[in-house]
């Protein structure tokens, strides 16, 4: 009996000295495991290029909206293919001639923001998302009104004239595939909400310039990027 309680303890010795060991190795590796993590975390970020881009969706304005112009722009900070700082503007003026009236806004944009790669495999293209802050100044007037009063005739308004700031946020979902050595094709899909400004009830804005119709909180829209990547570090 004396030399079963000797094994038996011996067993739980053996057990508990097995489990202690275990214990050990997995808090070393752990230890290790977190080493690495945040060597990782640490790792610098880096500048990897500079793109520069314009919209070319917005010179099919001039085919099929003959009565606006507008430019955009865009620039983008490579941080280790990961993250991109953004930052967007441009410009847009309307001239709208009806027979009743006539309408002319315009103005400037600008948009900061920052996207995030998806990416892993191929580091120099992007598949992402993206958000942004912007800021529109922009003007509207309108002349030769004409308003039709059923039982005092017409009646002529003097012209309007009115300046406004709106602001939005936006987020996107697009990609930009390199297809020639720094040069990228690109698009994004992006929603965009109306935060504040650009609202008048007696002269409600007809456009906003960059973000849209001026009577809609929320606007969808698409857009098409060429850019050209000013390299650094790119091995």
């Amino acid at each position: 009996m004396a030399i079963y309680q000797v094994i038996k303890m011996e067993k739980y010795k053996y057990i508990f000295s097995l489990l202690i060991s275990l214990l050990a190795f997995s808090y070393s590796f752990a230890q290790d495991d977190e080493f690495y993590a945040d060597e990782k975390v640490k790792e610098p970020l880096l500048l990897k290029g500079i793109k520069f881009g314009v919209n070319v969706g917005r010179f099919s304005d001039f085919q099929f909206k003959p009565d606006r112009s507008s430019y955009e722009a865009s620039f983008d900070f490579n941080l280790n293919n990961k993250y991109f700082g953004v930052i967007e503007g441009g410009y847009s003026e309307i001239a709208i001639e009806k027979d009743k009236y006539n309408l002319n806004s315009e103005g400037t944009f600008i948009k900061i923001g920052f996207d995030y790669n998806m990416l892993k495999k191929w580091p120099t293209d992007f598949l992402g998302i993206g958000l942004r802050i912007g800021r529109s100044d922009f003007s509207q007037s309108a002349d030769n009104i004409e308003i039709d009063l059923n039982h005092w005739g017409n009646y002529s308004s003097p012209s309007i004239t009115k300046s406004f700031d709106a602001y939005w946020f936006e987020a996107s979902f697009g990609v930009k595939g390199e297809i020639f050595k720094n040069i990228y094709l690109g698009w994004a899909g992006i929603v965009r909400v109306q935060l504040s400004g650009g609202k008048d009830a007696d002269f409600q804005p007809y456009d906003i310039p960059g973000y849209g119709t001026g009577s809609k909180s929320l606007h969808l829209a698409v857009n098409y990027y060429i850019y050209y990547q000013i390299p650094f570090n790119r091995k």
